[in-house]
């Protein structure tokens, strides 16, 4: 074989690769039919639309993946493909199925048959199609008809407002609407709705409100509005945009919804849980009732400076036994609540009373520096207030009082009943300074004597015997510096 026989053949070769890559590279549906009804050659785009294999393809007459409703017709174009005179590519459109048995649109370009072949483009206008036919103007009528009935059906009230005109007035209002706020279309269609607002202008929902309408974004307030009958109700109002196809705002939804309930209930709940915070805080110091709210267990601190008081009233029993029951209870809430007001004065924290005794310690939950010195105050103002009630009640009686200063152990133990209560040696002296007093003073250790003594008066008792301690050495506080 001879050069230019091979560059011919070169030539040959490389055209039919090219016109196979522009063959597979078009994004329609190309074929080559043969006269005896069967596919030659298909491009991969058949496979991706309508599923089936280029194989599956080949292997049946093409005439099979027809709707049955088409073939008539196909046929008749078909058969203008087998006139000589005609040398115009023919032009219809038909149904083809697809492999999970839906069908497609296809809208055809065919040449004549030559030598036995015919070649042809297929568009998928499936959804051209559908988009013009009956079936859809039908459909899209039904859908129209469902979707008003939904708006008209729904129980929350549905607005739209028209932001093109002055004013963005109304042009819609469903029953719902009107069941909500006593207004019918006639009342409202043409105004703007804030007139639910009442004279309620200034609520700052109101000014988050006009925000989002002014910046055209969605938004979902709470509002006090009027009924038409002037009953004010809680309106949760949720406003959506709408922007046609050129991103020019055109409308906006309203969602109105009547919490009036609901508010009702989550007012209800508040002032109940502040009652519960109030009645826990009277038992628990705050910090400590915040970290028990979320520990959920028992809660134990330790502090290294506290500073503790101990306070008793002498001669309670003979006392109580000329009371009636009733009567002493009052007398000592008297006493205790006068004492409970100078505590909150001082800052420092109320730990509980045994019996006729009452017990305070300064510098917890929260440390604070000045502890012994908000204790001593403490103490001294007690028996100022003991003298105020004695001339009152017209009864004689005396308090005894101890103070120590030291670290203890602080917090809540056990499932129920919480108290929050103070453990430890400095807690035990601080009993035994009360208990080893005089009545009408004020007893110190040497610890807190050394922490008072440049800011207060006080006066050497001098050595005695403590309980389970032994001899200390204390003082008596005397008066402020």
């Amino acid at each position: 074989m001879n050069s230019s026989c091979e560059e011919g053949e070169q030539n040959l070769v490389q055209m039919e690769a090219s016109l196979q890559a522009f063959f597979n590279l078009s994004p329609d549906l190309l074929c080559i039919r043969s006269s005896d009804g069967y596919f030659c050659q298909l491009n991969s785009v058949w496979q991706t639309t309508l599923g089936w294999t280029l194989e599956e393809l080949r292997s049946r007459p093409w005439l099979d993946f027809v709707h049955l409703d088409d073939i008539a017709f196909t046929f008749d174009w078909e058969r203008q493909c087998y006139l000589e005179e005609n040398h115009t590519p023919i032009q219809f459109k038909n149904r083809y199925r697809c492999r999970d048995g839906s069908y497609r649109w296809l809208s055809w370009r065919l040449s004549p048959y030559e030598n036995g072949l015919s070649y042809g483009i297929a568009q998928d206008v499936t959804q051209n199609s559908w988009l013009g036919s009956e079936a859809y103007r039908a459909e899209l009528q039904e859908m129209v008809k469902l979707r008003d009935q939904a708006i008209a059906a729904s129980s929350v009230g549905i607005t739209i407002a028209d932001a093109r005109l002055p004013d963005m007035p109304l042009i819609y209002v469903n029953p719902a609407f009107e069941a909500i706020t006593g207004y019918s279309p006639a009342d409202v269609l043409g105004y703007n709705c804030r007139f639910l607002q009442g004279n309620k202008t200034d609520q700052p929902a109101v000014a988050e409100l006009r925000a989002a309408i002014k910046a055209g974004e969605n938004c979902t307030v709470t509002l006090l509005n009027y009924h038409k009958n002037g009953t004010p109700f809680w309106n949760e109002l949720t406003i959506s945009p709408i922007y046609d196809d050129y991103n020019n705002l055109t409308h906006f939804v309203g969602i109105q919804s009547d919490i009036s309930a609901r508010v009702r209930a989550e007012t209800a709940l508040r002032v109940e849980k502040n009652k519960s915070e109030k009645l826990l805080l009277n038992i628990l110091p705050q910090p400590i009732a915040e970290q028990l709210k979320q520990l959920q267990s028992s809660l134990a601190q330790q502090f290294d400076q506290v500073t503790i008081l101990f306070a008793d009233i002498v001669g309670f029993t003979p006392l109580s036994s000329q009371m009636p029951p009733l009567e002493l209870i009052n007398f000592l809430n008297q006493i205790f609540s006068a004492f409970d007001k100078l505590a909150e004065k001082h800052g420092v924290e109320k730990i509980k009373t045994i019996g006729d005794a009452y017990m305070v310690a300064g510098g917890l939950p929260v440390p604070q520096d000045n502890h012994t010195e908000a204790i001593a105050n403490m103490a001294l103002d007690m028996q100022q207030a003991i003298t105020s009630i004695q001339a009152r009640q017209g009864k004689s009686f005396q308090i005894r009082i101890g103070i120590n200063t030291g670290p203890v152990v602080a917090g809540v133990i056990g499932i129920k009943k919480f108290i929050y209560d103070l453990w430890g040696d400095a807690v035990n002296v601080a009993s035994r300074m009360e208990s080893s007093g005089v009545a009408g003073k004020i007893q110190v250790t040497a610890a807190t004597y050394e922490r008072l003594k440049d800011k207060f008066v006080l006066e050497k008792r001098g050595d005695i015997l403590i309980k389970g301690k032994g001899e200390m050495t204390t003082y008596w506080l005397i008066a402020r510096a």
